[in-house]
């Protein structure tokens, strides 16, 4: 009896038609929220793993609160690809810096709050447009979901859930605005939307497609409210409008500090940056996979590139079962879309969030990754949350209703506790990166990973072998070549580096951290005017940053042009006085151009701003100058 008692209150629970009042919509809340932050506990004891390195752990720009500098650099580091602009994930991770010291613990932290506000703002938010026990279930499997892991367990998927806070947040107020009359609330409300879509893109590009999740919520308010999706539409339009602005002026900031609208490090290989029909023939068995990770997720991976997951370019039989499976889902949800408004939002909701990360409209480095079902599975849980629903009210016996929510509740109980003990996998990088190459021994990026590991641990042979291993596997990415163009480098074999670094740059033209190198290892080999093209077509795209005119002086200084070298760095302490290495670097160079007055003065202001380790350097050069006047000329 007790049995079924507790089976009834769990029936109660999800399924009862319990009304949307400010006291069970908080339950919701409250709810999803606690299962969330309690599926993501085990991550507290995890370091910073794989992209946290660069991104934080050896990221100079998140190291100081210099808020300037944190709003217009991009987020993946110079060193890096400098591609992409999320400003409010850098911000938070300065933050984050700044109060825990660089410790891990606080970013971890800071990930399963944030993860449980999401969880618990996705629960509100579902709750207020259906009924508290659909918003539960589907803030439940949304909470637990073991694909969340690669966004919770380590600090960088903060970015990812700022953008879904953001996108939820928009999603809300765009709600409670369509079903207001008040002027002041609905304006209040339009604010609120745009505070929370600066919020989201700020972590992530996928709240671009917001003002078409806008017009899916325009279509439930019709239906709820007897009225057309038309007029709802004259009545909201400047939702959309305001947010089509802050779009706009997005992808052109973003193109501005992220490396272009669209950049993302690379090109997936299999995919073509012109052809949006080829993408989409790709991608089609791919959709499978996110199914799969989706409703059965069993076998995980930290990485589903090349050749773990291999891009199929010619439409064949799992092309053609792929399309047939989502015309299929398309026309049932079409069908049912008045009788079963969640699945048919909820998979509006799918498909609206995941083609911005599809490969379809836009082309990205990766065929697919776990994060990137991140948004998007809010739809999927919804979806999920109104067919079982359904089936519920379709069951006509209290048995049938009983082992319904029994089996809900394992499926519950087995997905959070596959969450928990993923999240054991971003511990540190020994782990990290054995159980990478287990769940993917045929990746690149498994080969690339293993590399890394091999120099960490002083195996540069092995180190170098993998490394190769995935250029070939994938000789389309930058990254990658300019790992390999660098490693060459540092060990003095320039004609190697040069066309790896080379082949970066023809991939991506604005690659500044491939460049760079390249104008180094093209001096090198006696081929300055090669290398001075190179930085010249750089900063034509950037402008004269500081590397490029720190690479153009040495470049200048190696051909004997002193004169030339002296004047590009008096130029760059026009424009950074404060750095004391470029005044020591134009000190030399002005030496060895004959300028002795201008070199002994760069030195003296350099002397006094560097580090008390430096000085004694910086002694013995203006004593060699002093030494050298015989031989020095007016400035």
């Amino acid at each position: 009896m007790a049995r079924t008692d507790a089976v009834d209150r769990l029936n109660a629970l999800f399924f009862g038609k319990e009304a949307a009042t400010g006291r069970n919509l908080a339950k919701v809340s409250i709810l999803c929220a606690a299962v969330a932050v309690v599926v993501a506990l085990p991550s507290l004891i995890n370091g910073f793993v794989y992209d946290d390195v660069w991104i934080v752990e050896s990221n100079e720009v998140v190291h100081n609160l210099d808020v300037g500098e944190l709003l217009s650099s991009p987020f993946w580091p110079e060193d890096r690809g400098g591609v992409m602009w999320r400003p409010v994930a850098l911000v938070a991770f300065a933050l984050q810096w700044a109060v825990g010291g660089g410790a891990p613990f606080l970013f971890h932290l800071g990930s399963v709050l944030l993860y449980g506000l999401v969880a618990g703002a996705a629960g509100l938010v579902l709750a207020r447009m259906f009924s508290p026990g659909l918003g539960l279930l589907a803030g439940i499997f949304f909470a637990i979901h073991p694909a969340h892991v690669e966004v919770t367990a380590n600090a960088v998927g903060q970015a990812e859930l700022w953008a879904a806070l953001g996108f939820i947040g928009a999603l809300w107020a765009t709600w409670e605005r369509s079903g207001s009359t008040a002027k002041r609330m609905r304006l209040g409300l339009l604010l609120a939307v745009v505070a929370c879509l600066i919020l989201g893109l700020g972590g992530k590009e996928q709240p671009v497609t917001f003002p078409a999740a806008a017009v899916a919520l325009w279509w439930l308010r019709a239906r709820n409210d007897g009225s057309s999706t038309l007029s709802v539409a004259r009545r909201e339009w400047l939702v959309p409008a305001v947010s089509c602005v802050l779009i706009a002026a997005y992808l052109w900031l973003r193109a501005e500090f992220g490396g272009g609208v669209t950049a993302a490090g690379g090109i997936a290989t299999g995919l073509d940056s012109e052809s949006a029909l080829q993408r989409l023939v790709v991608m089609l068995p791919v959709t499978i996979t996110w199914l799969r990770v989706l409703f059965v997720p069993i076998a995980l991976s930290a990485d589903y590139s090349p050749q773990h997951l291999v891009p199929e370019v010619v439409f064949g039989a799992k092309h053609a079962g792929a399309l047939l499976l989502w015309v299929g889902l398309l026309g049932l949800t079409l069908l049912v879309r008045n009788t079963q408004r969640a699945v048919f939002v909820g998979v509006s909701l799918f498909a609206i969030t995941i083609s911005v990360v599809s490969n379809v409209l836009v082309p990205l480095e990766v065929l697919m990754a776990e994060r990137l079902l991140f948004l998007p599975s809010l739809g999927w849980a919804l979806a999920v949350a109104g067919f079982l629903s359904a089936a519920y009210r379709g069951l006509a016996e209290p048995r049938q209703q009983r082992l319904l929510v029994v089996a809900v509740g394992v499926v519950i109980v087995l997905f959070a506790g596959r969450s928990i003990q993923r999240a054991t996998v971003w511990r540190n990088s020994d782990i990290f990166f054995a159980k990478l190459v287990e769940d993917a021994p045929d990746s690149f990026r498994s080969h690339w990973a293993t590399g890394h590991f091999a120099f960490e641990r002083g195996d540069s042979a092995a180190g170098e072998r993998e490394l190769q291993i995935a250029v070939r596997l994938n000789p389309e990415h930058p990254q990658l070549l300019e790992d390999l163009g660098r490693l060459y480098a540092a060990s003095g074999h320039y004609e190697p580096t040069i066309p790896l670094l080379s082949h970066a740059v023809e991939i991506d033209s604005t690659r500044l951290s491939s460049a760079l190198p390249l104008a180094l290892a093209l001096t090198r080999i006696g081929r300055s005017a090669d290398a001075l093209k190179v930085l010249d077509d750089m900063s034509i795209l950037h402008g004269e940053t500081r590397g490029i005119t720190l690479v153009r002086g040495e470049v200048l200084v190696r051909i004997g042009d002193f004169q030339a070298a002296v004047e590009a760095l008096v130029g760059l302490i026009q424009r950074e006085p404060n750095v004391w290495s470029i005044r020591q670097m134009a000190a030399e160079a002005a030496f060895q151009a004959g300028l002795c007055e201008v070199a002994l003065a760069q030195a003296d202001t350099a002397w006094i701003m560097a580090p008390d380790a430096e000085k004694a350097g910086i002694e013995a050069f203006k004593s060699t100058v002093a030494n050298g006047n015989n031989n020095c000329i007016s400035p």
